[in-house]
């Protein structure tokens, strides 16, 4: 296992390479460049073209990622071309809001997806399977950013249950986790559905029945324990989007989060905030399918038998 994670946080080397280049091509090839957003009618053309050179502008891309890539080996994410302030230091600060957004959401969509997605499958074919597959394709159906805004417009302008933005309340929690869960409720439950169905098929819960074993043991036992597996690796990939994909959400809501953050940097063309923020964000979303990985082992012996045939074959070499 200690092998299998080391070679797996190897290979992330090579795609936070890739990343930092598409994300470094992408703001270059987009109009506008940060010294677009500081021009003000009182500079002249040197002004201007000294900042172009203060920010590198006047070399080529390539030159910039370089540069750029060469400080990232040293560990140096760098520092806002707008506030001055690390990258770091922003990130760490926005983290905490983005991760509890997270959590909250995963929490949400866990409690009401498994529920219905095992209720879909025990009556399969039948009007509550029906309905609950309607659910969820109109959960995948919809736009995250169109929920929220349509929660935001009824429950926040026009009842003022709950407050438009974030104010340090667990009030201000419920629309941006409502909104940012609903798409988890849809793909989760669908994943259940269909992997409870394709379980319910094996001859080792006839033979259950047959014993006498009662029907809920059957269920929570033999097929929702055998099922795990692939609703495990829904969840964390929905775990791993809302961690690096909530800036829709955040930005509806103008949640303090990595996401806005991201948004923001993107917008004022601060590509060594854009670019840290998404490297620490494909960082997190790494580690999050690492711990999914590591959770199969944990609760599926036949994983943690390959994994153990596997170290005395190296061994035996």
């Amino acid at each position: 296992m200690l092998r299998y994670s080391a070679m797996r946080l190897l290979l992330f080397i090579p795609i936070i390479i890739c990343v930092t280049f598409i994300i470094f091509a992408l703001m270059d090839l987009a109009p506008g460049t940060i010294v677009d957003t500081m021009i003000t009618e009182e500079m002249t053309e040197e002004d201007i073209e000294f900042l172009r050179s203060k920010y590198d502008l006047d070399k080529p891309m390539i030159v910039r990622y370089g540069k750029y890539l060469g400080n990232l080996l040293r560990g140096d994410l760098g520092s806002s071309q707008i506030t001055g302030l690390t990258v770091w230091s922003q990130f760490s600060e926005r983290w905490p809001n983005t991760m509890w957004l997270s959590l909250f959401s995963l929490m949400f969509g866990v409690a009401l997806a498994i529920p219905a997605g095992i209720l879909a499958a025990k009556y399969a074919g039948t009007i509550w399977d029906n309905i609950t597959t309607a659910i969820a394709m109109l959960g995948l159906s919809m736009p995250n950013f169109w929920l929220g805004l349509m929660l935001l417009t009824v429950f926040s302008l026009k009842l003022k249950i709950f407050p438009a933005a974030y104010d340090g309340t667990w009030r201000s929690f419920v629309l941006p986790v409502v909104a940012n869960g609903f798409a988890m409720i849809a793909s989760i439950t669908r994943q259940t559905r269909s992997s409870i169905l394709d379980v319910s098929r094996q001859d080792y819960l006839r033979t259950a029945r047959a014993k006498g074993v009662p029907e809920r043991q059957v269920t929570t036992r033999h097929k929702l324990g055998n099922a795990w597996i692939p609703i495990i690796t829904q969840i964390g990939m929905m775990l791993g989007v809302t961690l690096g994909g909530s800036a829709v959400i955040e930005t509806v809501y103008s949640w303090p989060g990595v996401g806005y953050l991201m948004v923001e940097a993107i917008s004022r063309r601060d590509t060594t905030m854009a670019c840290g923020c998404v490297i620490l964000t494909a960082t997190a979303y790494s580690l999050v399918l690492l711990l999914v990985d590591l959770v199969y082992a944990a609760i599926d012996p036949r994983i943690r038998s390959a994994y153990a045939r596997g170290k005395k074959r190296r061994v035996k070499a």
